[in-house]
């Protein structure tokens, strides 16, 4: 016997096939369904009637997992769409239904696939469904099995299998079995416990009320004040990963200081139960850390080990200029300060080149993406921009200049000869014509863009196909030819190859819509960097430049144009890649694909800071040149992986959207001395990751990590 209610919120009711029909007719249920599955509107989602499947009743008849009688079954919930038809014929073919006694099967209102099956005693609910998942291949929601879980109901044309026997009471004997086994029900001392620590327990940590460093993580992990809904479970599961540092990692204290979000308790203790058992490193996250920095508590030293190459340099150990930057920034934008001055920096010594590891000459070309809350500083950028491209500004003064003569003569009628004007600043909203007429005219030169706003670039982009930059934008961090045909009377024609330097700021909203398409090959290219979240905290201030400071900057940036030729960097390439072999191990222990796409360009990135580092050093490939180099790309490298690598991830495992929070996992370091494939395949299907697994072992097999013993027994080498 199982449970169905009217709505999601709706009060349980004992089913039948009869009451099964008439809520089908009396919801409209096909209606609804059309409406979904073709016109993709999911919030009609709501109105459909819901199985409880896991419930036979509830004592107090509300839904309530501590109310719920177990009715036996355990639910199989599996996200991913359009695998219903293949699943149902393995299901077929290899007799499942009879050897895990499954009882429902049918397309999920979202596309998805759900199966109901009895419970083999002595297994727990996650136990059964891994058990099932594994055997049929696929990922799968792990938060079902909380016994007041719904699911919606469809109609008869999309179940595959319903039998009866799931509106027959349970015997005495069935009765007896799953309720004695019922392991997925929060203990009534968990809830006693989790009842006396709302009352009794501190509610702040070293001064600060956990409801705030609460709201400010929320923030920091881009939720906002709270978590959509589809959201709730990993928010709350990442949340609990971070806070349980400063909870004594204490399941109680998380329930009670924690908001739930409308999950049931059980729901919640299980969720945080999960994240404070899963794999943690030796200290404090940074993220955590910097929570807790911004609001005033003093972070034990020695909390976080991270690698030195994760903290910027410090005071006396940056290249030339990047060091007076760094002095007059306060410590929440030095970050920021520096990885911003990196295209500026790149366009004034644009007559340089150097040879990468790969043999191909590159020009210090960036794209960097600076992303802030409005009103939070991202103006800095502003004055560094003043500062440090003073030189060019004041010469495409005087080619402006130029350009404007010209103009009015030919307005006039006049015959003159055009000036060619070398404009190398552009702006944000630039057509591409004219972005081709500029990089003509620039011959060989960096030309440069700042867009304050990241808005004005993203409209721009939207023009349509002859204004589309994203593929320009792609074609000059390359350093690659670009050209255009004439296809108006006003239109420019030419084919150039172009060198370009672009910062751009924006409301972390904007910045995500301008790179929305992971796959387009922009998103590794650019070096995002995430200020510091500044709700509630005083403005930083930056330290006031002297005349005599300006003009010690302004002499650095004209010996910067004045550098010219091929330069040889080894000892930076050899830093760069000893760097980027540790990410590839980094790889090959995790398997998380975006490690692998995003280390290669970061170590691209931090080479082209090298080039610059070693031209403030004298020409000289310094400790301090060599240290930059490799801080720059593991910075490039972290934001890139933390901004953008679910959904890379996502896209490569062939979801519909991005997990939350993704952890790096290292699959080899968790597996037996010896193996097989079950237990790799296990093992991801327990983190939500694709059980395809032929490529991972060939590649540990290659690089001698693992070895073949067996016909599907593997050792570990190391």
């Amino acid at each position: 016997m199982i449970c169905t209610a009217n709505n999601f919120s709706g009060k349980p009711r004992k089913a039948s096939m009869a009451a099964y029909r008439q809520l089908l007719a009396e919801n409209h249920v096909e209606e609804i369904l059309t409406d979904v599955k073709q016109n993709k509107n999911v919030e009609r989602k709501k109105e459909l009637p819901v199985w409880l499947p896991l419930a036979q009743s509830f004592n107090n008849g509300t839904r309530k997992a501590e109310d719920a009688v177990p009715s036996g079954l355990y639910f199989l919930d599996i996200d991913e769409k359009g695998l219903t038809e293949q699943l149902w014929q393995k299901v077929q073919d290899e007799n499942l239904i009879e050897e895990f006694r499954i009882v429902y099967f049918a397309e999920s209102a979202g596309g998805g696939t759900h199966i109901w099956a009895w419970r083999t005693p002595g297994l727990s609910i996650e136990e059964n469904i891994q058990k099932l998942a594994s055997r049929l291949g696929v990922s799968y929601d792990s938060h079902v099995t909380d016994l007041a879980r719904c699911c919606f109901m469809v109609s008869e044309q999309y179940v595959k299998l319903l039998d009866p026997v799931v509106f027959e009471p349970l015997t005495e004997e069935q009765k007896e079995m799953y309720a004695s086994d019922d392991s997925s029900r929060t203990t009534n001392s968990d809830e006693q416990n989790c009842s006396m620590f709302n009352v009794e327990c501190s509610m702040n940590y070293k001064g600060i009320p956990y409801e705030k460093i609460v709201q400010s993580m929320l923030w920091k992990l881009g939720y906002g004040d709270a978590p959509a809904e589809g959201e709730r479970n990993m928010a709350l599961y990442t949340m609990c990963r971070y806070l349980r540092f400063i909870c004594d990692f204490d399941e109680q204290k998380l329930f009670a200081i924690l908001p739930h979000w409308g999950l049931s308790d059980h729901e919640v203790m299980s969720t945080i139960k999960s994240a404070v058992s899963s794999t943690r490193p030796a200290g404090i996250p940074s993220q955590m850390n910097e929570v807790l920095s911004m609001l005033g508590a003093a972070t034990e030293a020695g909390s976080e080990t991270a690698d030195d190459s994760l903290v910027v340099p410090v005071n006396k150990e940056l290249p030339g200029i990047l060091q007076d930057l760094s002095d007059h920034a306060p410590e929440e934008f030095k970050e920021a300060t520096l990885i911003a001055a990196m295209p500026m920096l790149g366009t004034l010594a644009t007559g340089i080149r150097a040879k990468y590891r790969d043999g191909k000459l590159n020009s210090p070309s960036f794209i960097v993406d600076i992303e802030a809350p409005q009103a939070t500083g991202k103006s800095f950028v502003d004055n560094e921009f003043e500062l440090l491209m003073d030189p060019i500004i004041k010469q495409d003064e005087v080619e402006w200049q130029k350009e404007i003569e010209y103009s009015l003569a030919k307005k006039d009628g006049q015959e003159v000869e055009n000036p060619c004007s070398q404009i190398r600043i552009l702006e944000p909203n630039i057509g591409v014509s004219a972005f081709l007429e500029r990089a003509l005219y620039a011959k060989g030169k960096h030309l440069f863009t700042y867009a304050p706003e990241i808005e004005t670039v993203l409209k721009n982009n939207k023009g349509g196909a002859w204004t589309e930059k994203n593929d320009l934008f792609r074609l000059a961090y390359d350093n690659k030819p670009w050209g255009q045909h004439r296809i108006s009377k006003d239109s420019f024609s030419g084919k150039v190859t172009l060198y370009y330097n672009m910062v751009m700021c924006g409301t972390p909203n904007k910045c995500r819509a301008f790179f929305a398409d992971a796959e387009s090959g922009l998103v590794s290219r650019v070096t995002p960097v995430i200020l510091p979240d500044m709700v509630g905290a005083k403005m930083p201030q930056f330290k006031a430049w002297s005349q005599d400071e300006i003009e010690k900057v302004k002499r650095q940036c004209l010996c910067l144009m004045d550098e010219e030729g091929e330069v040889s960097l080894p000892l930076i390439n050899k830093a760069i890649e000893e760097w980027d072999e540790s990410k590839r191990q980094e790889y090959l222990q995790t398997l998380r694909y975006s490690i692998d796409v995003f280390r290669r360009r970061a170590a691209l990135n931090g080479f082209r800071a090298g080039i610059i580092a070693y031209l403030l050093e004298g020409r000289q490939e310094t400790e301090r040149a060599i240290k930059f180099a490799v801080w720059y790309a593991e910075r490039c490298f972290q934001y890139q992986l933390q901004i953008y690598g679910n959904k890379v991830d996502a896209l490569h495992d062939g979801a519909l959207s991005p997990q939350a929070s993704k952890g790096n996992i290292r699959y080899l370091d968790l597996l037996p001395k010896e193996f097989t494939k079950e237990d790799l395949v296990n093992l991801r299907l327990a983190n939500h990751e694709s059980p395809v697994v032929k490529t991972i072992i060939y590649r540990w097999v290659k690089e001698d990590l693992i070895k073949k013993i067996d016909s599907n027994l593997w050792q570990k080498l190391q």
